[in-house]
């Protein structure tokens, strides 16, 4: 099980890589739970990740909520450029499995290089937007990569208040069974490492419980990374 860290700086960046982290995630949290950061600050980060010498990192970007944006096809190709290796999108809006399978396919479609991620909520019924199941049928169809459970809104309730551990575990079969990579997040904190490692995802994701304060005004730091990934990778 592989460590997802998001930070929103390049300072935050060393501190998710010093900790441990298998995967830095970029985002920007104040623009919602998959926030775009900015080019030049994705620029910035990414450059930051090159000079540090450990190998073997890899490097996601969140493309925004919707991704039917412009944002999200503007920050896809300058981290397309950046040699990014993932991002991930959203699915916000979305009203039916083909009106998403044809927004991720225009996606996919302007680029080459970075290995998609389709992102579903758990706490979908209360966002009022597609079901982990029916996102889950759009990006096999959309031929993406990996595909992630997160929280929309961000109100201190986990995935775990949103879905049971069975309904967990059915959607990651699914997910492999169609040989996609599965991630797990959304307000994850150290109490969770149990059922987590029940449910063995492929990545596990953080940003609150790896900051000092919130996932806005908080900051990432090592030690924070450190317990982390000591605990979920080796409870």
């Amino acid at each position: 099980m592989k460590v997802l860290i998001s930070v929103v700086s390049p300072e935050e960046a060393v501190e998710a890589v010093e900790g441990g982290a298998d995967v830095v995630d970029m985002k920007d949290p104040s623009k919602g739970s998959l926030g775009a950061p900015e080019g030049p600050l994705l620029a910035l980060i990414v450059r930051a990740l090159r000079d540090v010498e450990r190998k073997g990192i890899a490097i996601s970007v969140a493309l925004g909520d919707d991704p039917r944006s412009g944002v999200a096809m503007e920050i896809a190709l300058v981290a397309e450029k950046m040699a990014v290796d993932y991002a991930k999108v959203g699915s916000l809006g979305l009203r039916n499995i083909s009106e998403a399978v044809r927004a991720y396919k225009d996606l996919k479609g302007s680029i080459d290089g970075l290995k998609l991620v389709a992102v579903a909520y758990a706490d979908y019924r209360t966002a009022k937007c597609l079901s982990p199941t029916d996102v889950l049928d759009a990006a096999y169809k959309s031929d993406y990569d990996v595909f992630m459970i997160d929280t929309l809104i961000k109100d201190g309730r986990s995935t775990f208040d949103h879905l049971s551990r069975a309904e967990i575990l059915k959607i990651k079969r699914c997910a492999r069974e169609r040989g996609m990579i599965f991630a797990l997040a959304g307000s994850l904190r150290l109490e969770h490492a149990a059922s987590v490692r029940e449910i063995e995802p492929d990545v596990v994701g953080f940003r609150s419980a790896a900051c000092n304060g919130n996932r806005v005004r908080g900051k990432v730091t090592r030690d924070n990374v450190r317990l982390l990934v000591s605990t979920y990778k080796t409870g």
